[in-house]
């Protein structure tokens, strides 16, 4: 909850860092605090804003309309879908009081908060999806969001701070949504982050997938595969663009829920990982040394995208178990035998010439 003018900026970077990512987030905050206005802003930017107001229309108007043609029966776009689908700048549809929407509306917007499908309508991969919620016990006719529903949103808490209203009210300049510039390189950077993410789910694999068991968390943010692929992309966002701790530490949250976010940060901060480079040009693997197996396992995973698949990558194992243990050359045979998957017959010598280095 921002309560002054640094935790509500924060606020809005991770709303920008969501909308780069095109991962669908979900701001919860009382009536009236503007959140449809913060979102509505990026159109100053360039950006396409398409706002619903989700208690105004049925299953039909996410799912597509069911059309007759002959002996078939298709879906049709509704006119939303359509517009933002021919736009050409990049676009955010914003589902406005989420938690009025009935269930079967809610259920009917999934397929377009994570495949972005409406209907038989693919829209571009330039779309961004967000919504704003009252808490159910304060929304009209407020309803509870379903598991399913609360996993596919990054879960961001919403206010207008005192000194951010009185002065954006006297002098009319109110806030806008900063959206960071999209890295080139932004499957080379989840990938990075990916690494840590596995890291820290090999020490605590009960945390991969955690579904509270009360009805309020149950419709927050926990963790699952697919939200620990959202907090991966989104810190390699947030780090391209320079995004501090608190930026980062609401997304972590937002995504996978604040006890096992907490811990992730943590564990996060306290490595001290050696060099990918130095690791790949050291021939005796002392960067290796008395690390924990954790460590291990994160920086062999951080040289893998480092170079291409050579004799190189497959000297580095044999190498590094005389100085690791076994725990290496374990991590390396994973990703030989994922190479043999799609590399075919050639790549399963390196998995028979890494068992043996």
């Amino acid at each position: 909850m921002a309560r002054d003018r640094e935790s509500y900026e924060a606020v809005l970077q991770a709303v920008g860092v969501c909308v780069d990512a095109r991962i669908p987030f979900l701001l919860w905050g009382d009536q009236g605090a503007g959140e449809t206005a913060v979102i509505e802003s990026a159109a100053g930017s360039g950006w396409h804003v398409e706002t619903l107001i989700c208690s105004h229309y049925e299953p039909s108007d996410f799912a597509g309309l069911p059309v007759v043609n002959g002996d078939r029966v298709t879906l049709a776009p509704p006119g939303w879908a359509v517009r933002v689908s021919e736009e050409p700048k990049p676009s955010i549809v914003f589902f406005d009081e989420w938690t009025t929407a009935s269930p079967a509306v809610q259920a009917a917007a999934l397929r377009p908060l994570t495949h972005a499908q409406v209907g038989v309508l693919q829209l571009p991969d330039r779309v961004s999806f967000g919504a704003a919620a009252n808490p159910a016990d304060v929304a009209a006719s407020g309803w509870e969001l379903a598991p399913p529903t609360a996993n596919r949103f990054v879960h961001l808490e919403w206010s207008l701070p005192l000194d951010v209203y009185t002065e954006s009210i006297v002098t009319g300049d109110w806030p806008v949504l900063p959206v960071p510039e999209r890295p080139a390189d932004l499957d080379g950077l989840a990938s990075a982050q990916r690494s840590l993410v596995a890291g820290f789910l090999r020490t605590r694999g009960g945390q991969l997938s955690s579904i509270p068991k009360d009805s309020a968390g149950r419709g927050r943010a926990f963790p699952t595969p697919r939200t620990w692929d959202y907090a991966a992309q989104l810190l390699a966002i947030a780090e391209h663009a320079g995004a501090g701790e608190e930026v980062r530490r609401l997304l972590v949250y937002g995504a996978v829920g604040a006890p096992v976010g907490h811990e992730f940060l943590t564990w996060r901060s306290a490595l001290d990982l050696p060099d990918p480079e130095e690791l790949l040009a050291d021939p005796l693997g002392d960067g290796l040394k008395g690390l924990r197996a954790d460590r291990v396992h994160v920086a062999l995973q951080g040289c893998w995208p480092r170079t291409p698949p050579t004799r190189r990558r497959i000297g580095g194992p044999r190498r590094w178990g005389s100085v690791s243990g076994r725990r290496p050359i374990r991590v390396w045979i994973r990703r030989c035998r994922w190479c043999g998957r799609c590399c075919g017959r050639g790549a399963g010598r390196r998995v028979r010439s890494c068992r043996l280095g």
